[in-house]
């Protein structure tokens, strides 16, 4: 059976426990959903499972009866729902902490392993560091080194949570490595991991800004005028560079520093207003 707790959006499981249940009850289709749980019609909860309208708190429980969740699985499952229709970044992070704090009591668990390591931007920083830096447990060193600077405390943490989540291994003469030269996060990670390593990234470089010579750094920012096409050519060509660079540190050699590189495209416009007359 499909298990909410595999889940951190709502919309896919209920998509994909609704194709389960009906392999052993031919009614349950999205017509009976809709009767069952008092929606107006099962057009609603199509639109619902794409995207283009929101269940309500008072609804919450009605399609929880219908798809016969238990107690704590229905409780999992709202704070799924208010997870995924969170507006704001803040309010998106405290409940998919709440959701990761819900399921530690289980024997099967969403790992929070990609949370943790992108909750803090040092992390990032120091793993990057082991690609030409032996460590040999000289904290002091370590934590000089990451700028903004860190406090020892704080470098400690990061090589424990990199031990931990296995990108860190300790080696028998007493130094670290790295378990593989590169990471990524791939298309499945949870969007508001990352939201909150870019955000995190995004404070630091406000400070970047003014903590580094001109020729030492490279900011710039461009407002345009584009059309739709313009717009997805531009992303394009932003995510093929994006590729580029990542070949490129892959063939590099002589590695002795660690830099962020941050891309941002967004509009500056409402994309949903009407046409002007």
């Amino acid at each position: 059976m499909v298990d909410v707790f595999d889940y951190t959006d709502f919309r896919k499981f209920l998509k994909d426990r609704v194709v389960d249940k009906k392999k052993s009850e031919k009614r349950f289709t999205y017509r009976y959903i809709a009767a069952q749980a008092g929606f107006k019609s099962a057009g609603f909860l199509t639109q619902l499972i794409q995207g283009k309208s929101k269940l309500s708190k008072t609804m919450i429980p009605k399609i929880s009866g219908v798809l016969e969740l238990r107690k704590r699985e229905a409780r999992y499952f709202e704070l799924m729902v208010h997870y995924n229709q969170a507006k704001s970044h803040d309010k998106k992070k405290q409940f998919f902490r709440n959701m990761i704090n819900f399921k530690k009591g289980r024997t099967r668990t969403l790992s929070p392993d990609e949370y943790e390591f992108y909750d803090r931007w040092y992390y990032s920083a120091i793993r990057a560091i082991f690609n030409f830096y032996t460590f040999e447990g000289d904290y002091k060193t370590l934590a000089k080194m990451v700028v903004p600077r860190i406090t020892v405390l704080e470098a400690k943490k990061a090589v424990s949570v990199l031990q931990k989540l296995g990108l860190l291994l300790k080696n028998e003469d007493g130094t670290f490595s790295l378990s593989s030269k590169h990471i990524t996060t791939g298309f499945n990670t949870d969007s508001v991991v990352i939201n909150n390593f870019v955000l995190n990234t995004i404070d630091i470089s406000k400070d970047a800004l003014y903590n580094f010579k001109r020729e030492n750094r490279s900011f710039s920012a461009l407002t345009l005028s584009v059309s739709k096409s313009g717009y997805e050519h531009i992303k394009k060509r932003v995510d093929e560079f994006r590729e580029e660079l990542i070949e490129l540190i892959q063939n590099d050699t002589d590695i002795d520093r660690v830099c962020q590189v941050n891309f941002q495209l967004f509009p500056l416009t409402d994309l949903n207003r009407e046409n002007p007359t």
